[in-house]
């Protein structure tokens, strides 16, 4: 997809919107966030690096912008468009493989609703991942720091979605992509890459997702992937919540008739409210065993599995609406040397991150014509 392409389909789409003789309740909100944080590695690796399987607070011993974007909401009638811009230390490595011009894209998407009594819409474009319980936004999360399979997962990607939400109970979707989170790749890819998502919260209680992904990891030769997400989370009470998920993913062999290849990932986050708006607590742990390297290409990993235990805990304060304070002690252990002490290798890495997130938000809303 050209940014001509997303351009127009964002222009076009929001002129549509603007003049549309349907449009009654015109409505427009403006985001911008920022996101920044310091982080220490006793590990000191000479790199000045986190470990290279991690696409958000990459920098160790030292202080960045992980992520800063606007994004305009526009909705009129039965139309509605979304466009953001991002920059920081987020893009900059999860985006590297993209187009340059397409590292500066955060959302850009264009939907029409086909059914008021489904809330059924269409929407084209770059949009948010359906796979996962975590957002690039960290104020979104309850930890500070993302977790391994959320940063080996997709964030966004590029396509069509049909969703429709007919209760409080039930969110449906189908996706067809252009690829395992892609914006620069053509568009004829579509039809080739398949993503489905089934939520449904019985009570105000409990929610369970199953999100799922079906195409080719294009390299030497292509290779179908398929993968499915699942999680639950359980409010316990006004102060206590749990949530657990298995991700698996399977992978065809290299090899010509090589078989197929499995990873996977077992999570648990628990948050817990000290004081309701102002303070929070929250801990994580997780598994991910990748045995043929699919997901860790890279020179360090080549002679070992990547069998990783990952754990962290995390105070938040927010003093103001619009600003996020956040401290984390965050610990990495392997049975193999897999993270830098300096320029050698050790099994174990421990950070501390301290991270501050400014949101501001308005919208305003309006008659359309008639």
């Amino acid at each position: 997809m050209k940014p001509v392409l997303l351009f127009h389909l964002f222009i076009s789409s929001f002129l549509y919107t603007a003049y549309s003789q349907e449009s009654r309740n015109d409505s427009l909100s403006v985001q911008l966030f920022t996101e920044g944080y310091v982080s220490s590695v006793p590990n000191h690796p000479t790199n000045k690096a986190r470990p290279a399987f991690f696409y958000n607070y990459t920098k160790a011993n030292n202080a960045g912008i992980n992520l800063a974007f606007a994004k305009i909401h526009y909705t009129s009638g039965r139309f509605r468009t979304n466009l953001g811009l991002m920059a920081g230390d987020y893009a900059k490595a999860n985006l590297a493989k993209e187009e340059k011009w397409a590292r500066y894209i955060y959302e850009a998407s264009a939907g029409y609703k086909v059914s008021t009594e489904y809330n059924a819409w269409i929407d084209a474009g770059v949009l948010p991942s359906h796979i996962g319980f975590e957002s690039v936004a960290g104020k979104d999360n309850w930890t500070a720091t993302r977790s391994i399979v959320a940063d080996n997962s997709p964030y966004y990607e590029t396509g069509i979605r049909f969703s429709a939400q007919p209760n409080e109970r039930w969110y449906l979707a189908m996706f067809t992509l252009t690829g395992w989170q892609t914006i620069s790749v053509p568009t004829n890819q579509l039809g080739t890459h398949w993503g489905m998502q089934i939520m449904y919260s019985p009570s105000s209680k409990w929610t369970f997702n199953s999100s799922s992904y079906i195409g080719q990891i294009y390299s030497a030769r292509n290779l179908t992937r398929i993968y499915s997400n699942l999680f639950s989370t359980w409010t316990i009470n006004e102060q206590t919540a749990v949530t657990v998920g298995w991700d698996v993913g399977l992978q065809e062999s290299f090899s010509i008739g090589g078989g197929t290849n499995i990873w996977n990932s077992l999570i648990g986050a628990v948050r817990y409210r000290l004081k309701p708006g102002k303070w929070n607590i929250a801990a994580r742990y997780e598994r991910m065993l990748d045995k043929k390297n699919l997901l860790f290409s890279l020179p360090v990993y080549n002679y070992y599995e990547f069998n990783v235990n990952h754990a962290s805990v995390n105070l938040d304060w927010q003093p103001f609406k619009n600003l996020l304070l956040r401290a984390e002690a965050n610990y990495l252990q392997s049975p193999y040397p897999l993270f830098y002490k300096g320029d050698g290798l050790v099994t174990k890495q421990f950070s501390a991150f301290v991270i501050a997130s400014f949101n501001l938000q308005f919208s305003k809303k309006g008659t359309g014509a008639n």
